[in-house]
């Protein structure tokens, strides 16, 4: 309800003032784009993929599982910037309502069958320094109660000439799900989350780091969990993603009911071909646990062990596992 309210007032600054200054896209530049903040999954033949259903089976020569736990929780974290970043672009698609030399705003607008009235500011405080903020109300209340769902800064990245290059750079993004909920038409988001960015240029190795604060269990809805994901990547040489969060693993015991710590650390080249390290630790888990996969560039399960039981797996990690015959497990 939330996104399809912000989508419709997106299509309100439509109708403003079109004489306006080329130097409103000063101020588009200090935005976040998706490309400096999408986290990419593992790619076979150049093209990304998306979240799939587990497989049927799993097993040597199956569709591996922890490559689609990974792509799953790119999933989760793009899910949470990717529909923000494009209200953004579509807000200012058009001209700001009102312009100065360090400030543009869109808005406030209201749909006239929305409750929700929304602003957009962006103020510049250096060269290639930037804030912003979009702020939402009902549309009953007075201004003074406009409050931040979306709000961010960013550093744009500068050429040898001291020009600015939009779309690279870094900055950090906030969304406070809890302050959207106490609007009109909310949806059932709750909780906070905050991300890290940085794109240098086109050949950098970009990184995101993104911590969710208190959302809403996907296993439960009446709980709510902390999540931290870590992405570092290149154009060619692979990428890394690593994410971990406090759950009970032996779902459905009530003697064994206490949140264990479970973290993924996987990586891969650029063809593809990749290694997840999983290890899970406390609770109601005395010492650790480990698991390893491996994969092949068609994403198929090549190398697996569990460290409660050695009889379970297959493979040798320096024929099956590439060059990660090694295990890394994540640091988060």
């Amino acid at each position: 309800m939330l996104r399809k309210s912000l989508l419709c007032a997106s299509l309100l600054f439509a109708g403003c003032n079109d004489a306006q200054s080329n130097d409103a896209d000063t101020f588009r530049d200090g935005l976040p784009s998706k490309e400096m903040t999408q986290v990419k999954a593992p790619k076979q033949n150049g093209q990304g993929l998306t979240a799939a259903g587990p497989s049927a089976q799993y097993g040597q020569g199956q569709k591996a599982e922890y490559y689609q736990a990974t792509v799953s929780a790119t999933v989760a974290v793009n899910g949470g910037t990717l529909w923000v970043l494009n209200l953004i672009e579509q807000i200012t698609r058009y001209p700001p309502t009102t312009l100065e030399e360090n400030k543009a705003v869109w808005g406030p607008s209201t749909d006239a069958l929305s409750p929700t009235s929304w602003r957009l500011t962006v103020t510049k405080s250096g060269e290639a320094s930037f804030s912003w903020v979009l702020e939402g109300k009902a549309k009953t209340e007075e201004d003074s109660a406009f409050r931040a769902v979306l709000s961010g800064t960013q550093q744009v990245a500068v050429d040898a000439d001291g020009e600015r290059v939009k779309g690279y750079g870094s900055g950090e993004l906030f969304i406070d799900w809890d302050a959207a909920h106490t609007l009109p038409d909310a949806d059932d988001h709750v909780g906070t989350v905050e991300i890290r960015y940085a794109r240098p240029s086109a050949t950098a190795e970009a990184t995101v780091d993104a911590d969710f604060h208190q959302v809403r269990d996907d296993n439960d809805a009446s709980k709510r969990v902390d999540g931290n994901y870590h992405y570092k990547a290149s154009a060619t040489a692979g990428g890394e993603f690593e994410f971990a969060t406090n759950q009970d693993i032996d779902k459905g015991d009530p003697l064994r009911a206490k949140l264990e710590r479970l973290s993924i650390k996987s990586r891969w080249t650029a063809t593809g071909a990749g290694r997840s390290d999983i290890k899970v630790t406390g609770g109601d888990l005395l010492g650790e646990a480990t698991l390893n996969e491996c994969w092949d560039t068609n994403f198929l399960s090549t190398y697996f062990r569990v460290s409660l039981d050695p009889r379970v797996g297959y493979g040798e990690a320096e024929a099956a596992c590439g060059g990660f015959t090694a295990a890394v497990y994540s640091s988060l």
